[in-house]
């Protein structure tokens, strides 16, 4: 049995959504100081511990908002990519298991996959909440291996996974 552990960037831009959803956050949760979209780190995962650290317990509804804002977003700004659903799929059946690591908090994540088409495929979705390293150790421990590949792009998965 072979496994691999796919980055959710992989998927789709991760980075692009969080960063939209950050202008939300400033917008709908405000605070002292103001949340500056345009001073956080441009990776999904930075951007999201930075928020955390500016959330503090004046804002820590933060996640609530932000989920609210996926649910909202989601059907527009993701686009399932058949091609790559069905290299998923067709490793998944395969008997390859799967495991999604993510920066992005729980809901957001699962609604993320669900609106990409290919939450099915995945033996474990991990959610790092601010941090893709504890996402990716947690995909890790889900797959029972700590030697377990990582694909961080599309490309490595197709790499990975063979067309």
């Amino acid at each position: 049995m072979s496994k691999l552990i796919i980055v959710d960037t992989a998927l789709t831009d991760v980075d692009g959504l969080v960063a939209a959803a950050a202008e939300y956050l400033a917008r709908r949760l405000g605070g002292t100081p103001p949340l500056d979209p345009a001073s956080l780190p441009a990776d999904a995962a930075g951007a999201l511990a930075a928020i955390n650290v500016w959330a503090g317990a004046g804002a820590a509804n933060w996640r609530t908002e932000l989920t609210r804002w996926f649910e909202a977003h989601a059907p527009v700004l993701l686009v399932p990519d058949p091609e790559l659903n069905g290299i998923l799929r067709r490793a998944a059946k395969a008997g390859t298991h799967l495991a999604v690591a993510s920066a992005l908090p729980a809901i957001p994540l699962d609604l993320e996959l669900q609106q990409l088409g290919c939450a099915r495929a995945f033996h474990a979705a991990c959610a790092g909440d601010g941090s893709l390293d504890d996402a990716i150790s947690a995909a890790q421990a889900a797959l029972g291996g700590h030697n377990t590949p990582v694909a961080r792009t599309r490309a490595d998965v197709v790499a990975a996974l063979g067309a």
